[in-house]
């Protein structure tokens, strides 16, 4: 038996060790005379990974038929809990599943079989936002005190460009931006700073590209640029295509374990970090992938107030006590919005299972001296403050106890 996927194949040659070998000398029939040669085996050798194992049960059952994953990190990239739900039982596989039984969990259009953490890609929506606003403030394309006024809708070249909230949000600051999601203040941010820079950026954070060493299932995600177009697609790069990739839409697409790096390094205080499951691995915080302190304070402030400010998108998923969450919420289309159907005002819930907005939401706490990162992904589950947030924040709930209990362990 040899691993197939995950933590099972990668470290394979390590777990295995290696078999031992006996060479006999026989007579005429076939019985043993003596031993020539004897080479003892090897033991595998163990591994000791970073999952907190109460933290990975509690994220798997709270998922509770949910199609989705939850990644929870340390500050240091160490992954405490890596959950996809639906999964199935491994031991199946042992001695050979039958058809039938294969067959179901392949039809499965919650694809059990997927390492959704991983192996899943997805507009990260508003959850990009953070990096988009970053962005612009490392190569000066706009200040803190930059405002623009929120109508509702924008229009460029005959197409127009909705917010999420029909009426507008009024004049917007940076922090407003963040904290209530505006998505006309990012139209115009991204079309001011421009999709390579926005690109050069993300990556640094984690994004469209893989986080994780030899896991072959990891998708790499998409940040798109102007030569990635060009060279994929043998078109040019048009302005709109930035405006919509502000509020993580387009060609975008990230995996659950992206974004929770990203927003490890948010948190962390802008240090590079690469995520491990083996709790043995060296880490060093000393790479630093911001300019400026500043601009980092600047869009924590704003993510503090997203969860814990009236207004925010996430207010109704806070923590009340000392310990409290911050984060932002995303929403993320899988269909293109025809002005018919905004004039029907079609209710998410009311449109199939598979055409419904994914869900998501990233965060971090305790927000004085962070400890952990989080990242939620439900697929097809509507806004992201009406199903990430919530099950982010009993998640985070539940590394608070396991924060105080080490404390006081200590």
């Amino acid at each position: 038996k040899i691993g197939k996927t995950g933590l099972e194949k990668t470290f394979d040659n390590y777990l295995l060790g290696k078999p031992g070998k006996a060479t006999y000398e026989v007579d005429a029939h076939g019985r043993r005379v003596k031993k020539v040669i004897h080479i003892d085996g090897q033991e595998g050798k163990v591994i000791k990974t970073t999952f907190d194992k109460d933290l990975q049960i509690f994220a798997y059952n709270r998922l509770n038929e949910l199609s989705g994953s939850v990644v929870v990190m340390d500050m240091s990239g160490k992954i405490l809990c890596c959950t996809s739900y639906p999964s199935f039982n491994v031991n199946n596989f042992t001695y050979g599943i039958s058809h039938e039984d294969y067959n179901k969990l392949k039809v499965d259009e919650k694809k059990p079989l997927i390492n959704k953490a991983l192996s899943s890609s997805y507009p990260p929506g508003s959850t990009i936002k953070m990096i988009v606003a970053l962005s612009a403030l490392e190569n000066k394309i706009i200040t803190k005190n930059f405002k623009h006024i929120c109508k509702g809708d924008v229009e460029l070249y005959d197409q127009k460009y909705h917010c999420w909230k029909d009426k507008g949000h009024g004049v917007v600051d940076l922090n407003k931006a963040i904290k209530e999601s505006c998505d006309i203040y990012f139209y115009e941010v991204a079309r001011l700073l421009g999709i390579d820079r926005l690109k050069e950026t993300a990556n640094k954070f984690g994004l469209g590209k893989v986080v994780l060493e030899n896991f072959h299932e990891e998708k790499n995600g998409l940040i798109p640029s102007t030569t990635w177009k060009k060279g994929a697609l043998g078109k040019s790069w048009y302005i709109g295509e930035t405006m919509i990739s502000g509020i993580g839409q387009g060609y975008m697409k990230s995996t659950c374990i992206q974004l929770c790096t990203m927003m490890t390094q948010l948190a962390n205080g802008g240090f590079k970090v690469s995520p491990t499951f083996d709790v043995n691995k060296e880490i060093q915080l000393n790479k630093k992938i911001i300019n400026n302190d500043e601009h980092l304070k600047i869009i924590m402030n704003a993510l503090f107030a997203a969860t814990n400010e009236q207004g925010g998108t996430s207010y109704s998923s806070r923590i009340s006590g000392k310990l409290k969450m911050a984060g932002k919420t995303g929403t993320s289309q899988v269909r293109r919005i025809t002005e018919r159907q905004r004039e029907l005002d079609l209710k998410n819930k009311d449109l199939p299972w598979k055409f419904r907005d994914h869900s998501l939401f990233v965060g971090y706490g305790p927000t004085i001296d962070p400890q952990y990162s989080i990242s939620v992904i439900i697929d097809h589950g509507g806004s992201g403050s009406s199903t990430a947030a919530p099950i982010a924040r009993d998640i985070m709930k539940k590394c608070f106890e396991i924060y105080k209990k080490n404390i006081n362990a200590v």
